[in-house]
């Protein structure tokens, strides 16, 4: 049995970083891709600890990693943990993971929140951020990353001594984490992403769509109507040729943005098991 199970969701690898960072501090721990799992009825969990880290959207848990989570046996758990990365806004996670594990008579023992990078040009804005780009420097990244290694040991501690710790748990978050929830679930929402003439079809983008929405057809991008989107931008940050845009709300050719060193094959392996 492994001491810790850490299931992650990550789609420009600010999140698969981290888990590969805890891993790396707690001995015997077992990193788990969550989107290879969500085809199963039931998905059994193996041991004592059991860890999630996925990036906030819209301030709340993605898609993905609500189903994943409904989905859980977690009868062998004795410690549950999650992680966010999100880019600094207000983080409400919290309330809908304890909610979910009231339902299988489990609590949420500690919570945690990184602050990463911006992957996205568009966010919680109306309309695309010009000079998003140039936010995103090595000396951010640097300093970020130095945060986050901070806030990693103090992770480590926590898991390892069963440790309570929860964050920004308050009413106003509670309030904010039902009005984007009902948000998300009833509203039917896209991303216009589209392929310009520089798209040299040579198919990252459908490699890396985690909910396999996009498909190469004729050398070029398709995004199918009805598979659903988990708005992880990975096939805008990873596009080789910049070539993909964000409808009318963003078509620069002016960078993107991928956590350093983590790769689209990375991205790409969360699709299978094992």
């Amino acid at each position: 049995m492994n001491n810790v199970e850490i299931y992650y969701f990550s789609g420009t690898g600010n999140s698969l970083h981290i888990a590969k960072e805890l891993q790396g501090l707690i001995p015997e721990t077992k990193l788990i891709p969550i989107v290879s799992l969500l085809d199963q009825t039931t998905i059994e969990t193996n041991a004592e600890k059991i860890g999630f880290v996925f990036p906030t959207y819209l301030t709340t848990v993605p898609a993905p990693v609500r189903v994943f989570i409904d989905k859980l046996d977690l009868r062998s758990s004795k410690y549950i943990f999650s992680i966010t990365t999100r880019i600094g806004t207000m983080c409400v996670s919290n309330t809908f993971i304890k909610k979910a594990l009231k339902k299988k008579g489990k609590n949420l023992d500690s919570s945690f929140i990184i602050n990463m990078a911006n992957n996205s040009p568009t966010g919680l804005k109306p309309f695309g951020d010009k000079n998003w780009p140039s936010k995103i420097t090595k000396e951010k990244i640097a300093e970020l990353e130095y945060e986050a290694q901070l806030k990693l040991k103090f992770i480590k501690e926590c898991i390892i001594n069963t440790k309570k710790h929860l964050e920004e748990e308050n009413f106003v978050t509670s309030i904010m984490e039902k009005v984007m929830s009902l948000m998300t679930k009833n509203i039917k929402s896209e991303i216009a992403f589209c392929a310009d003439l520089s798209c040299n079809g040579c198919g990252v983008c459908e490699k890396i769509c985690l909910s396999k929405k996009i498909e190469m057809v004729d050398n070029r991008p398709i995004w199918k109507k009805e598979a659903q989107c988990y708005f992880c931008y990975a096939c805008f940050n990873f596009c080789p040729m910049q070539s993909i845009m964000v409808g009318k709300l963003y078509s620069y050719k002016n960078g993107r943005y991928s956590y350093p060193g983590i790769t689209a094959d990375e991205i790409e392996k969360q699709k299978f098991k094992g």
